[in-house]
């Protein structure tokens, strides 16, 4: 692995100054609130603004400051509702929306003149739930009739969990897939409107199957992102085809490409790049979802017919296909387990004929439904949708998943059948269904350049290994026996029943030049390379500390393509962008070995947050002791591994 790639300190502040609106900051009076429009435009665009949580509310506000610099046409209505935090919250806007004075509660507001115009205060509300989503939609086509209509929700998001968290008063509360549905159709009932002709998430990973197949009925095309999105995910370009009265595929296409050139923009900016080569934005047809649905009632039906004989092969597609916020999950939330549909079906091999049938079907269907992509280099093999499907070690999490509004019932069943074919399969006789014949690897090769190790599996345990890694065990940041990095290891490299590992003795570090700190990092497959993690905590110059993850993006030969700076202080149950300040510190986090496995702890090494800092590769010094194994793991989760002691050459 190699390379030096620098960690920018503020791109994201940056990045929202790229689409500029009016400057705002004065105190304008409110005008009257308008009357109903006569007679009608040809769009209206509604924006749900939940911008009362964490660390959003002055990235969006920049972002709906940018709308300003649209065009203003009679034909184009453009309606909000927009509830800020309390002054002095994190994330509180550094300046207020242009043509309004700084404010705490949830306020109706009207793009008008280049400016946001006040129709009225709501007070302190709660838009985390549907009625208040229900109301807004009513209330907006009330006042501002046309003869189509567009609705942008805008906050954190969280795949099949939903999304759109109101963390402020009068109490936490988010949209769910079911509220989400709840609101959206009462608020169409209410308003005489038949569907949305465009409904677009500008939110993380919530171009999801689940959320797609709820709410369809509520939308024609539905756009957003089966991976994280990022500062202005609203781009005010993306909306100028609704001064020429576009269609709504064309505006909902144009949605994503608008943030697709936000993303080209920041690419060009420090450490925007790994943002655009991780874009994975879609469009979907909302009348094609009833055949998805279908197809994949389809699929399950005989797949669960068959799942105990291809519950194996089931973990190994999953473990294959492209993974979104992956290696997020170990910051200790709740892990999203969200996998690309397409991909997943696409790895879903060695299965029986009627299997192989309806997942092709299943294939076709998807296809058909997703009208519209944009992806990078990191997402290539992406198909238009994420999907809920977790290992056998995160079943505990899944329960919530199979209430009633949540998971469609086919892919439902699926889920369901998959997680308890694996417990099953877990339990029968003792320990794990994959095995090495011996505790002690062999090195292949190791010299100066790295090592080359492999350990052999008994006879017929091959075809029982769903997932397989390499993991160094050294010391690093004051801890003896720390977990160095993790890297994939290669089954049936060199013979059958074979599992190598290769390692060139470096570590992920962050480094001012002079110094370097190391910490624990995981490194997993991706379109071709590798796309690994090193968490950290960081503490502002004012002493507020939260956790991140440096995520890096590798080429198939070790490069670093890009690096990312994310936020996951809350578990990574919203993970967002972060802009670290001079004066701050980040301490990396080191897996140290335990009785239960690894347990993370903070390094007794810091490294000062500067203009030079950056992420890069160290290698130990000759000499340095350090343990390497090959391990693997059945689908239960059980694994082996086959380890040896050596020295860095």
């Amino acid at each position: 692995m190699r390379g030096t790639t620098t960690i920018a300190l503020a791109a994201l502040a940056a990045a929202v100054l790229l689409a500029p609106g009016p400057a705002g900051g004065s105190t304008v009076a409110a005008p009257p609130a308008p009357a109903a429009a006569d007679g009608g435009a040809d769009w209206t665009f509604m924006i749900y603004g939940v911008l009362d949580t964490d660390n959003v509310a002055d990235v969006l506000t920049q972002d709906l400051a940018s709308l300003t610099s649209l065009p203003d046409t009679d034909s184009v209505n453009v309606v909000a509702l927009v509830d800020m935090p309390e002054q002095g919250e994190p994330g509180y806007p550094s300046q207020p929306l242009p043509g309004l004075a700084p404010f705490t509660t949830a306020k109706l507001l009207q793009l008008d003149d280049g400016r946001w115009n006040e129709i009225r205060d709501l007070g302190e509300i709660s838009m985390g739930r549907a009625d208040t989503l229900s109301d807004f939609i009513e209330e907006a086509a009330d006042r501002f009739p046309a003869d189509e209509y567009a609705l942008t929700l805008m906050d954190h998001g969280g795949g099949r969990y939903g999304g759109y968290w109101d963390t402020g008063a009068p109490g936490t509360q988010n949209l769910t897939i079911p509220a989400m549905r709840e609101g959206l159709l009462s608020g169409l009932q209410r308003s005489g409107i038949a569907r949305f002709d465009v409904l677009f998430h500008a939110a993380c990973l919530m171009s999801n199957y689940e959320t797609a197949s709820a709410l369809a009925p509520a939308a024609t095309y539905m756009a957003g992102s089966e991976e994280l999105m990022f500062a202005n995910p609203l781009a005010a370009d993306g909306m100028l085809p609704l001064a020429d009265d576009a269609d709504p595929q064309a505006l909902a296409d144009s949605l994503v490409d608008g943030y697709g050139r936000y993303l080209d923009q920041l690419a060009q900016q420090p450490g925007g790049q790994q943002i655009r080569d991780l874009a994975a934005m879609s469009v979907v047809d909302g009348d094609q979802m009833a055949l998805l649905d279908t197809a994949l009632q389809s699929f399950s039906d005989v797949a669960v017919a068959h799942m105990d004989e291809i519950a194996v092969q089931v973990a190994r597609a999953r473990s294959a296909a492209l993974e979104f916020v992956t290696s997020l999950d170990d910051s200790g939330g709740v892990p999203y387990d969200l996998v690309d549909l397409g991909d997943f079906l696409r790895h879903l091999t060695d299965v029986p004929d009627d299997v192989a049938v309806a997942r092709d079907a299943a294939y076709a269907a998807l296809g058909n439904a997703v009208s519209h992509q944009l992806t990078g280099v990191g997402t290539q093999q992406a198909t238009g949708l994420n999907v809920y499907l977790p290992t056998a070690a995160d079943a505990r999490y899944a329960q919530d998943y199979f209430e009633p509004g949540v998971a469609p019932q086919g892919w439902g069943d699926f889920v369901k059948a998959f997680l308890e074919s694996s417990r099953q399969q877990g339990g029968q006789g003792s320990g794990s269904a994959v095995g090495f014949t011996s505790q002690q690897a062999t090195v292949l090769q190791a010299d100066q350049s790295g090592i080359k190790i492999a350990g052999q599996l008994s006879s017929g345990d091959s075809s029982q290994v769903t997932d397989s890694q390499t993991q160094v065990v050294t010391r690093i940041g004051g801890v003896d026996d720390a977990l160095g990095v993790v890297l994939p290891a290669y089954l049936d490299a060199g013979g059958q029943g074979q599992v190598q590992g290769v390692w060139d003795y470096s570590l992920t570090v962050l480094t001012d030049g002079t110094k370097e700190v190391a910490g624990t990092s995981v490194y997993q497959a991706q379109a071709g390379g590798l796309l690994g993690s090193l968490f950290a905590q960081y503490t502002s110059p004012d002493g507020d500390t939260s956790d991140v993850a440096v995520r890096l993006l590798l080429s198939s030969e070790g490069d670093i393509q890009s690096v990312q700076v994310v936020d996951v202080s809350n578990g990574g149950a919203s993970a967002a962008g972060v802009s670290l300040e001079p004066g701050g510190t980040l301490t990396p986090y080191v897996y140290a070995a335990s009785f239960s496995g690894y347990t993370s702890q903070l390094s007794s090494q810091s490294i000062a947050v500067s203009d030079q800092l950056a992420v890069s590769f160290s290698r130990l010094p000759a000499g340095t002791p350090f343990t390497m194994g090959v391990v693997v793991a059945d689908v239960a989760g059980n694994s082996d591994g086959s380890y040896v002691t050596e020295q860095v050459r």
